[in-house]
């Protein structure tokens, strides 16, 4: 799938089940990641088995970002075991590993 933010256009891949956001980008390669939740709250997201950084990008009903965490792989190290929450309840996250110039309200479009 195709979404906008300014001038960009941003290809995603879609988790929008249970199954598909349980692993999420866990052991795969960098691509992007559009998680759809089943109504607007603080998700919560890790990094379990996720092997580069990324910036989680938390989306609203109205698709604008409320927030933004950059987060970074889990090692052996348990300073690194995180968990990353929004400010304020979303209903989409966009993981993406990519360099992407998004701030918040910042508005989507698909």
């Amino acid at each position: 799938m195709k979404i906008k933010l300014k001038n960009s256009v941003v290809n995603v891949e879609i988790a929008d089940s249970f199954f598909k956001q349980m692993v999420g980008l866990s052991f795969s390669g960098k691509k992007n990641m559009l998680f759809v939740m089943p109504y607007e709250r603080r998700w919560r997201m890790w990094m379990f088995g996720v092997k580069f950084p990324l910036k989680i990008i938390f989306i609203n009903k109205k698709k604008v970002v409320v927030d933004i965490k950059e987060a970074n792989p889990i090692t052996l190290n348990p300073k690194t075991w995180k968990v990353y929450a929004p400010k304020k309840s979303c209903k989409y996250i966009l993981e993406t590993p990519y360099k992407l110039k998004v701030k918040i309200e910042d508005k989507f479009r698909w």
